[in-house]
């Protein structure tokens, strides 16, 4: 009997997923162990400038101590969560700090006993502002470096799903430093995971009043926004349909994609998707397998979508994509296997078919589950 694995992939396993730290949400909302991990010796901070990773010289993401970062830094823990609303400040430095969690095998260090949990700590810290102009020179003569990147796609798999949480939290944290309701400078808490609306500045209440400070909603949390990654099939299940966006390079063809819109069910947007940008009309949907994405914070869902009798005309009722197009699965599998790289990167030597996303990517996850379950 096949197993679930076996039809649809190592789908827990998608790059930027499944890393080697463990969240540990409930710390967050600790300060005092917050403050215990983030001054520990084997704490590991990882550094952006720009929303990109310090780097080794081999690319790499490359690790700092606290001791590194703590005359910048200080010791943002020290008060708990309710003395520093109370003594809140909009023009004093407030670190984009988060928590991403222990590793609790403590595999790459000094472990920290928090609570009845012990394992090395892990921070994502942005370095952007001129606060930390000593620390970014001491990086650079050490012969590190922060790399601009399109798409990250060349960590190994642990260091990828480490990078990811600490991009999407960093991006949201710098997207929210003011409040959505009255405008006023939020305070970033929980360990980077919540931001909240401060009732006064330097002790005077604002003037505005703040509908996030009445009742139970002074908060935001991180957003995920979910969209769908479409494999749609043929009525009789011997072809998908691929598509080529308007800045891709020629022969270049990946799955259709959209986001979930509110009130939809991701079958309900896999068949809007579908028909408002090639055309086609799906009827069933299967849910493959999903993957984060943080570029900024997307949740990437892979479903394949068989069409309707009758319903396979590409039409393009949108003007969204260069071209649509119909590929039997035996010229998917082959592309998959022979032709399979970035967009940005030069075709792979001495191939000349259809070239579709590299194994990183939820597009290629959801082709190869087409292939496991319709090409025999």
């Amino acid at each position: 009997m096949s197993s679930l694995s076996e039809i649809f992939g190592q789908g827990h396993n998608a790059y930027f997923s499944n890393g080697p730290v463990a969240r540990l949400s409930f710390i967050r909302l600790n300060n005092e162990l917050l403050d215990k991990a983030s001054t520990h010796s084997g704490a590991k901070y990882l550094t952006f400038e720009e929303l990109n990773p310090l780097r080794t010289p081999d690319g790499k993401l490359a690790f700092s101590t606290y001791d590194d970062v703590a005359a910048a830094l200080g010791r943002p823990y020290a008060k708990d969560e309710k003395m520093q609303i109370a003594e809140f400040s909009p023009d004093k430095y407030h670190p984009n700090l988060i928590f991403l969690g222990l590793d609790l095998e403590g595999r790459s260090g000094e472990s920290v006993q928090l609570g009845q949990y012990s394992g090395v700590p892990y921070f994502a810290l942005d370095i952007t502002p001129k606060h930390y102009e000593a620390f970014r020179m001491a990086q650079t003569e050490a012969g590190l470096q922060y790399a601009p990147t399109r798409i990250e796609l060349t960590l190994d798999h642990p260091q990828s799903a480490i990078y990811s949480h600490a991009r999407s939290l960093l991006d949201w944290n710098n997207r929210n430093r003011y409040c959505s309701s009255c405008g006023g400078r939020t305070l970033s808490v929980h360990g980077g995971a919540k931001v909240v609306c401060p009732p006064a500045d330097n002790g005077v209440l604002r003037q505005r009043a703040c509908p996030t400070r009445i009742g139970l909603h002074n908060q935001a949390f991180p957003r995920t926004d979910p969209t769908a990654v479409i494999a749609p099939l043929s009525a009789d299940a011997k072809r998908v349909l691929l598509g080529r966006g308007k800045r891709w390079p020629g022969n270049y063809f990946s799955c259709l994609s959209g986001f979930i819109e509110p009130g939809e069910s991701i079958e309900t947007a896999t068949r809007r998707e579908a028909y408002e940008e090639t055309g086609v009309r799906i009827d069933r949907v299967q849910i493959h397998s999903s993957q984060p994405w943080p570029y900024p914070s997307t949740m990437l869902i892979g479903v394949i979508g068989q069409c309707v009798h009758g319903g396979e005309n590409i039409t393009y009722p949108e003007t969204e994509l260069e071209e649509a197009r119909w590929f039997e699965l035996a010229e998917v599998e082959h592309a998959l296997n022979h032709g399979a790289n970035a967009m940005w990167e030069q075709p792979i030597k001495g191939y000349t078919g259809p070239r579709v996303p590299p194994s990183q990517l939820m597009a290629h996850q959801v082709l190869r589950g087409v292939l496991r379950l319709f090409h025999k």
